[in-house]
C-alpha cells in the first residue's frame, strides 16, 4: 500500500482518482489547491504525488517547483494531469520532472498504469529500510 496525495480543485474529479486508488489499496490524501497540498505533503509524506496543473494558489506548477525544492520532494514521483497539456513546455518538463503528464478527461486505465509505474519506480529508489548487516 502507497500513501498517493491527490491535489485537485474540482471535487468530482477528485473523488474519481481518490475512489480509483484506494480500490488498489492505497491510502489518499486531497487537497483543492498548491498551498494546501504543500502542507499535506509535509505531513502525510506521500510516496506520490497527481496533482493537476491548473488549480488556486499557484497551481500545479507552483506545487512541482516547491516540491523539488524540498528534500522529502525532490525524488517524489509526481503525476500531472491537465486539460492545458501547453501549459507545461519542454524546458518546464525537464526542470520540474514530472513522472508523467496525462490529459484530462483522464483515461482511468492510463492513470492508473501511470500510479503503478510511478510507485514501481519510486520503490526501487528509495533505500532499503529495517536491514541489519549483523
Amino acid at each position: 500500500m502507497a500513501r498517493i496525495l491527490i491535489a485537485e480543485d474540482d471535487p468530482q474529479a477528485c473523488e474519481m482518482m481518490r475512489r480509483i486508488c484506494q480500490f488498489k489499496g492505497h491510502e489518499v490524501e486531497e487537497s483543492r489547491d498548491a498551498a494546501q497540498a504543500l502542507t499535506a505533503f509535509d505531513t502525510f509524506q506521500p510516496d506520490l504525488v497527481i496533482t493537476d496543473l491548473a488549480m488556486p494558489l499557484g497551481g500545479g506548477q507552483r506545487l512541482l517547483r516547491e516540491l523539488r525544492a524540498k528534500d522529502a520532494g525532490v525524488d517524489c514521483p509526481v503525476i500531472v494531469i491537465t486539460g492545458y497539456a501547453t501549459l507545461l513546455g519542454e524546458r518546464e518538463r525537464e526542470d520540474l520532472k514530472p513522472h508523467a503528464v496525462l490529459k484530462k478527461p483522464v483515461d482511468l486505465e492510463g492513470m492508473l498504469a501511470a500510479v503503478e509505474e510511478a510507485l514501481a519506480l519510486s520503490s526501487k529508489q528509495a533505500p532499503e529500510n529495517g536491514q541489519s548487516t549483523s
